[in-house]
């Protein structure tokens, strides 16, 4: 019997999160599924893709957690679009119950992508490549500095400029390689990350008391984003791994909106 598996797999050009599920698909998977659904959707990206072509043996209950995926995703603000990859036998399971009527199903990831390349707008998105240097932590924080004035949200200049040095710096310090940085607009919430070459995900540590508490400290800076971001996280890419974190522009769309009045 196949050993089932769920992982995330972050797309930072597409603004896409794959769910990807393979094995044998039984009711013992359906919690990880919904957990990895809910975790995907925190990054709020373009869409969701649910990838079920290496699903095996796809049972009744699969419908049931297509169909709470799809609550999931509209559920958010804005709602982020699903996206459904199968095989063979899921597509009979699914279309014969007329899923295919509420939601789009492909044969491949490249067909789901270029559809969602030609249907969707894209996102107001910048970005910069960098090589890992002493400077290049600077250099992140001045660019997102000037994106976000560009952009008109002030209020996030600080907290902005600070997460986007602290994952440039985890890049260059603990993966080593050539990264990049992008900021976009989603919804109301702006996304920043910091995609790098090495598969090793970050980890916030527990508080250390003694002399080696600062930022400096392995993992400690993380604690900083989390704290400063409404919502961060970690996944891999296919060629990497994507560190990334959101903060809400609705103060400063709120201010905005007095002001006018």
């Amino acid at each position: 019997m196949i050993e089932s598996l769920v992982r995330l797999r972050g797309d930072v050009e597409r603004a896409t999160v794959e769910v990807i599920l393979e094995g044998r698909w039984d009711a013992r998977v359906r919690i990880d599924l919904a957990a990895a659904v809910r975790k995907g959707l925190a990054e709020q990206p373009r869409a969701l893709l649910l990838n079920l072509a290496a699903v095996t043996e796809p049972d009744p209950a699969l419908v049931g957690a297509v169909l709470l995926a799809e609550r999931r995703c509209g559920a958010v603000q804005p709602a982020v679009p699903l996206v459904l990859v199968a095989s063979d036998a899921v597509w009979h399971r699914l279309t014969a119950v007329g899923l295919m009527h509420r939601l789009p199903i492909y044969t491949s990831v490249a067909a789901a992508q270029d559809a969602l390349r030609r249907g969707t707008p894209p996102f107001g998105r910048v970005r910069l490549d960098l090589q890992p240097g002493i400077l290049a932590p600077s250099t992140a924080r001045t660019f997102i500095g000037d994106t976000v004035l560009a952009w008109d949200l002030r209020d996030l200049l600080h907290p902005a400029r600070s997460i986007i040095s602290e994952l440039a710096t985890n890049a260059v310090e603990h993966a080593g390689t050539p990264f990049t940085v992008t900021a976009s607009r989603r919804g109301q919430l702006l996304h920043l990350a910091v995609e790098d070459g090495d598969l090793g995900l970050p980890a916030v540590l527990d508080r250390v008391h003694g002399a080696h508490t600062g930022l400096d400290f392995r993992g400690i800076g993380l604690r900083f984003v989390a704290d400063a971001a409404k919502a961060w996280g970690a996944m891999h890419t296919a060629a990497g791994k994507v560190v990334w974190a959101t903060l809400t522009m609705r103060a400063q769309r709120s201010m905005a909106a007095a002001h006018d009045r």
